[in-house]
Protein backbone atom coordinates (compact mmCIF):
# COMPACT_ATOMS: atom_id res chain seq x y z
CA UNK A 1 0.00 0.00 0.00
CA UNK A 2 2.86 2.50 1.12
CA UNK A 3 5.98 2.46 -0.47
CA UNK A 4 8.90 1.83 2.42
CA UNK A 5 9.59 4.97 4.30
CA UNK A 6 13.63 5.63 4.45
CA UNK A 7 13.80 9.14 5.57
CA UNK A 8 15.75 9.80 8.83
CA UNK A 9 13.79 10.95 11.84
CA UNK A 10 14.87 13.83 13.67
CA UNK A 11 14.39 14.59 18.22
CA UNK A 12 12.81 18.32 17.70
CA UNK A 13 11.89 20.08 20.63
CA UNK A 14 7.71 20.94 20.24
CA UNK A 15 8.72 24.80 19.88
CA UNK A 16 10.91 24.09 16.92
CA UNK A 17 8.50 22.87 14.83
CA UNK A 18 5.20 25.03 16.18
CA UNK A 19 3.61 27.88 17.56
CA UNK A 20 2.39 27.25 20.78
CA UNK A 21 -1.21 29.64 21.51
CA UNK A 22 -0.11 32.09 18.43
CA UNK A 23 -1.04 35.91 18.61
CA UNK A 24 -5.28 35.60 18.42
CA UNK A 25 -7.11 37.93 16.07
CA UNK A 26 -10.48 39.55 16.92
CA UNK A 27 -13.05 37.25 18.71
CA UNK A 28 -15.89 37.43 16.82
CA UNK A 29 -19.30 39.18 18.81
CA UNK A 30 -20.66 35.64 18.62
CA UNK A 31 -18.99 32.38 18.80
CA UNK A 32 -18.97 28.93 19.22
CA UNK A 33 -17.24 28.20 22.50
CA UNK A 34 -15.21 24.66 22.83
CA UNK A 35 -14.62 24.26 26.77
CA UNK A 36 -12.64 21.16 28.11
CA UNK A 37 -15.80 19.05 28.54
CA UNK A 38 -16.33 19.33 25.10
CA UNK A 39 -13.93 17.13 23.51
CA UNK A 40 -13.69 13.36 24.19
CA UNK A 41 -10.87 11.61 22.75
CA UNK A 42 -10.36 13.02 19.70
CA UNK A 43 -13.74 14.12 18.71
CA UNK A 44 -15.52 17.52 19.17
CA UNK A 45 -18.84 16.44 20.67
CA UNK A 46 -20.36 19.65 21.68
CA UNK A 47 -19.80 23.28 21.65
CA UNK A 48 -21.89 26.96 22.93
CA UNK A 49 -22.81 29.52 21.09
CA UNK A 50 -21.72 32.22 23.21
CA UNK A 51 -21.80 36.60 22.80
CA UNK A 52 -18.25 37.86 23.39
CA UNK A 53 -19.66 40.48 26.12
CA UNK A 54 -21.12 37.37 28.19
CA UNK A 55 -18.42 35.00 27.48
CA UNK A 56 -16.31 33.49 30.27
CA UNK A 57 -12.32 34.84 30.37
CA UNK A 58 -11.14 31.49 29.36
CA UNK A 59 -12.33 31.82 25.93
CA UNK A 60 -8.98 32.91 24.33
CA UNK A 61 -7.78 30.32 21.88
CA UNK A 62 -9.89 31.50 18.14
CA UNK A 63 -8.95 28.37 15.71
CA UNK A 64 -7.72 28.51 12.29
CA UNK A 65 -7.85 25.12 10.21
CA UNK A 66 -5.09 22.82 10.86
CA UNK A 67 -4.42 24.02 14.73
CA UNK A 68 -4.36 20.84 17.09
CA UNK A 69 -5.98 21.89 20.66
CA UNK A 70 -4.38 20.07 23.55
CA UNK A 71 -5.47 19.80 26.89
CA UNK A 72 -3.15 20.79 29.34
CA UNK A 73 -5.38 20.23 32.29
CA UNK A 74 -5.20 16.79 33.00
CA UNK A 75 -3.53 15.38 29.85
CA UNK A 76 -3.66 11.76 30.98
CA UNK A 77 -7.00 11.90 29.54
CA UNK A 78 -6.03 12.44 25.93
CA UNK A 79 -8.80 14.70 24.93
CA UNK A 80 -7.46 16.72 22.23
CA UNK A 81 -8.79 18.02 18.65
CA UNK A 82 -7.49 18.70 15.44
CA UNK A 83 -10.06 21.63 14.35
CA UNK A 84 -10.47 20.89 10.55
CA UNK A 85 -13.65 22.79 9.96
CA UNK A 86 -13.48 25.90 7.44
CA UNK A 87 -15.53 27.96 10.37
CA UNK A 88 -13.63 31.29 11.61
CA UNK A 89 -15.92 31.56 14.56
CA UNK A 90 -14.81 28.55 17.08
CA UNK A 91 -12.52 29.39 20.12
CA UNK A 92 -11.35 27.45 22.44
CA UNK A 93 -10.87 27.45 26.53
CA UNK A 94 -7.24 28.46 27.92
CA UNK A 95 -7.46 25.25 29.20
CA UNK A 96 -6.33 23.77 25.55
CA UNK A 97 -2.62 24.82 24.22
CA UNK A 98 -2.92 26.06 20.22
CA UNK A 99 -0.53 24.11 18.53
CA UNK A 100 -0.11 25.51 15.09
CA UNK A 101 2.30 23.71 13.04
CA UNK A 102 4.78 25.41 10.89
CA UNK A 103 5.37 24.67 7.17
CA UNK A 104 6.25 21.25 6.66
CA UNK A 105 4.78 19.90 9.57
CA UNK A 106 1.36 17.63 9.53
CA UNK A 107 -1.46 18.32 11.68
CA UNK A 108 -2.58 15.37 11.28
CA UNK A 109 1.01 13.52 12.36
CA UNK A 110 1.17 16.14 15.40
CA UNK A 111 -2.54 14.80 16.90
CA UNK A 112 -1.11 11.22 16.42
CA UNK A 113 2.01 12.02 18.62
CA UNK A 114 0.52 14.00 21.42
CA UNK A 115 -1.81 11.23 21.60
CA UNK A 116 0.90 9.18 21.97
CA UNK A 117 1.31 7.35 25.89
CA UNK A 118 5.47 7.96 25.85
CA UNK A 119 4.09 11.69 24.84
CA UNK A 120 1.49 12.05 27.60
CA UNK A 121 4.15 10.40 29.78
CA UNK A 122 6.64 13.12 29.22
CA UNK A 123 3.93 15.84 29.56
CA UNK A 124 3.12 14.30 32.94
CA UNK A 125 6.68 14.66 34.29
CA UNK A 126 6.38 18.63 33.29
CA UNK A 127 3.15 18.70 35.18
CA UNK A 128 2.20 20.68 38.42
CA UNK A 129 -0.73 19.81 40.56
CA UNK A 130 -2.02 16.79 41.69
CA UNK A 131 -5.79 16.99 41.49
CA UNK A 132 -5.49 18.59 38.47
CA UNK A 133 -2.09 18.34 36.92
CA UNK A 134 -1.50 20.82 33.95
CA UNK A 135 1.43 21.70 32.08
CA UNK A 136 2.49 25.35 30.93
CA UNK A 137 3.12 25.94 27.83
CA UNK A 138 7.11 27.02 28.10
CA UNK A 139 7.00 23.62 29.62
CA UNK A 140 4.87 21.81 26.82
CA UNK A 141 7.18 23.38 24.18
CA UNK A 142 10.37 21.62 25.46
CA UNK A 143 9.31 18.35 24.78
CA UNK A 144 11.09 16.59 22.15
CA UNK A 145 9.35 14.45 19.78
CA UNK A 146 10.56 12.41 16.77
CA UNK A 147 9.58 13.84 13.35
CA UNK A 148 10.16 12.42 10.33
CA UNK A 149 11.30 15.01 7.23
CA UNK A 150 9.50 14.94 4.07
CA UNK A 151 6.45 13.51 2.87
CA UNK A 152 6.75 10.85 5.42
CA UNK A 153 4.66 13.16 8.43
CA UNK A 154 1.98 13.31 5.84
CA UNK A 155 1.83 9.62 4.90
CA UNK A 156 1.71 8.60 8.69
CA UNK A 157 -0.53 11.08 9.04
CA UNK A 158 -2.82 10.14 6.78
CA UNK A 159 -2.13 6.25 7.36
CA UNK A 160 -3.63 7.18 11.01
CA UNK A 161 -6.63 9.34 10.41
CA UNK A 162 -7.78 7.17 8.22
CA UNK A 163 -7.45 4.48 10.81
CA UNK A 164 -9.40 6.34 13.23
CA UNK A 165 -12.04 7.26 10.76
CA UNK A 166 -12.35 3.54 10.27
CA UNK A 167 -12.81 3.25 13.89
CA UNK A 168 -15.53 5.79 14.54
CA UNK A 169 -17.93 4.37 11.35
CA UNK A 170 -17.25 0.88 12.80
CA UNK A 171 -18.15 1.93 17.01
CA UNK A 172 -21.12 4.13 15.10
CA UNK A 173 -22.21 0.43 12.77
CA UNK A 174 -22.06 -1.66 16.59
CA UNK A 175 -24.59 1.40 18.26
CA UNK A 176 -26.82 1.50 15.28
CA UNK A 177 -26.60 -2.33 15.27
CA UNK A 178 -27.49 -2.11 19.08
CA UNK A 179 -30.38 0.58 18.59
CA UNK A 180 -31.74 -1.64 16.32
CA UNK A 181 -31.63 -5.48 18.55
CA UNK A 182 -32.79 -3.13 21.34
CA UNK A 183 -35.62 -1.67 19.11
CA UNK A 184 -37.14 -5.08 17.92
CA UNK A 185 -36.68 -6.58 21.36
CA UNK A 186 -39.25 -3.61 22.44
CA UNK A 187 -41.51 -4.29 19.80
CA UNK A 188 -41.63 -8.13 20.75
CA UNK A 189 -42.24 -6.92 24.40
CA UNK A 190 -45.13 -4.57 22.79
CA UNK A 191 -46.52 -7.73 20.71
CA UNK A 192 -47.00 -9.82 23.69
CA UNK A 193 -48.18 -7.76 26.80
CA UNK A 194 -51.01 -6.80 24.76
Amino acid sequence: MYKKLTNAWELRKLKEILEINPKIGEIPDIFEYVDLGSVVGTDLIKHTKILKKSAPSRAQRLAKKGDVFYQTVRPYQKNNYLYELQYSNYVFSTGYAQLRPYSGVDSNFLLNCVQEEKFVTTVLNFCTGTSYPAINSKDLGRIMIKIPKGTEQQKIGSFFRNLDELITLHQRGEKISNNIKNWNSYEYLLDYSL
